[in-house]
């Protein structure tokens, strides 16, 4: 069983809206939702309070994306994934379709 520390890091993002996004992703996990043609971040918050903690670095905890090549059994296999503007303002750039 993988630990937190083992789950693919959030190499960059580009949600600077994003409450958890100082200078890069400080969630403890992320997870990565199934909206449509979107595979955004489900953990985006907009508000102006800061979230997560400022000594981690962002890992995807789970993604329901099923149709992803890094998807296996809900959890991403990829060794890092980015998030940034595409369908949504905050979607995994790292998903592929299978």
């Amino acid at each position: 069983m993988k630990t937190l520390l083992e789950m693919p890091a959030v190499r960059e993002c580009a949600a600077v809206a994003c409450s958890f996004n100082d200078s890069g992703c400080h969630a403890p996990a992320v997870t990565v939702a199934a909206a449509g043609a979107a595979a955004s971040c489900a953990t985006f918050v907009e508000s102006s309070v800061r979230g997560g903690a400022a000594g981690i670095i962002g890992s995807v905890g789970a993604c329901a994306r099923t149709d992803c090549v890094h998807n296996t059994s809900l959890a991403c296999t990829a060794p890092s994934v980015q998030i940034g503007p595409d369908v949504t303002v905050s979607d995994c750039l790292t998903y592929r379709t299978a």
